[in-house]
């Protein structure tokens, strides 16, 4: 069976070809929206999978869903539309709960005025979040991305990080506060930046933290930029300066200190293993295949080893979205992380 995205409607008559599908539904669906989330790709069959992914997260996450199949290097002017709604039981009394969803595709002009057909088609005032599945282009004029509240893209997909981080900092330059900057990448190291810190709570450990002499991060063959990172984020909070570049990076803390950095390929998670060493101590993390446990070992020199198992959460693209959907919060240190580690992005 051929997907279809909905019921066809002509784009000047969309807001009045919903309202009347509410008209028809009755009492027996309630509408529910708390956000606008437009996706936005130049994929041929972006629309049935993004369909699909906004289907799995509409039932804890209401929303006006605007999804967008875009060609713009097509000639001349194509717009084509389609309406549907997300709905689920409410309660065991009967009735559904539904989220609204607008499908585009779009070729040449149509696709190239992105922004005249999101802000025609939102939810009131509602908070726009957008996520951008293709390559960022310059140039970056700011005409879409101010009235953006947050910006959802994932840099593990890109060829070429070092343009498109680039491209991203020129992004948070022109928003400056207003637009929050959501790399889902980024979001993917979260449970591993909160393990890793929790292996220094500990009086005994913290002090080594300052004097860390090697670091090795195993991540997944697609995953290289994902433990670029992670490793960002470390380099900025400890405060290391990048001091060789290439396969087997050096970094120098405060101290004057020098700390190699091995970054190694494998099958896996994400990221499966970290792996520190001081002059005194050894920390690890470990996640093995098949495992939704983070398994990590402190050991310091004249002290007990600890061991701990934390939880690790899935990584498909539905917690992804569902964890930076509900965390609402900015993301303050994930440019840093990007300076920090600018020179290893090629």
């Amino acid at each position: 069976m051929s997907f279809t995205p909905g019921l066809p409607v002509t784009i000047g008559g969309i807001e009045r070809s919903l309202g009347r599908l509410w008209e028809e539904s009755g009492d027996s669906k309630t509408r529910a929206s708390l956000i606008n989330l437009a996706i936005y790709s130049e994929e041929e069959g972006s629309l049935e999978s993004n369909s699909s992914v906004i289907h799995t997260i509409a039932e804890e996450h209401a929303m006006r869903a605007l999804l967008i199949q875009a060609d713009p290097n097509a000639e001349g002017n194509h717009a084509e539309a389609w309406i549907s709604m997300n709905c689920y039981l409410r309660g065991a009394h009967g009735g559904e709960v539904c989220s609204e969803q607008i499908s585009f595709k779009l070729g040449g002009e149509a696709a190239r005025s992105l922004q005249n057909v999101v802000f025609s088609h939102l939810d009131s005032d509602l908070p726009l979040i957008l996520w951008w599945q293709t390559d960022f282009r310059p140039p970056i004029d700011g005409k879409l991305w101010r009235w953006v509240d947050r910006l959802l893209f994932d840099s593990r997909l890109w060829r070429k990080p070092k343009e498109q981080f680039e491209l991203v900092e020129k992004i948070a330059a022109i928003t400056d506060t207003l637009t929050i900057l959501c790399d889902l990448n980024w979001t993917c190291t979260f449970p591993l930046r909160q393990t890793l810190a929790g292996l220094f709570d500990a009086p005994v450990t913290l002090p080594e933290l300052q004097s860390l002499q090697t670091l090795q991060i195993e991540h997944a063959p697609d995953h290289r930029t994902t433990a670029l990172l992670l490793l960002g984020w470390l380099a900025d909070r400890l405060r290391w300066s990048l001091t060789l570049a290439g396969n087997n990076p050096q970094f120098q803390d405060p101290r004057g200190g020098v700390i190699s950095v091995a970054l190694t390929s494998a099958e896996g998670f994400s990221i499966s293993r970290i792996k520190l060493s001081s002059a005194n101590a050894r920390f690890e993390i470990v996640r093995e295949v098949g495992s939704n446990l983070f398994v990590t070992s402190a050991e310091v020199e004249n002290s007990a080893t600890v061991n701990r198992m934390v939880r690790a959460p899935r990584e498909g693209i539905r917690e992804l979205l569902l964890a930076e959907l509900s965390r609402g919060g900015r993301h303050s240190h994930y440019c840093h992380a990007i300076k920090a580690v600018k020179g290893l992005w090629e």
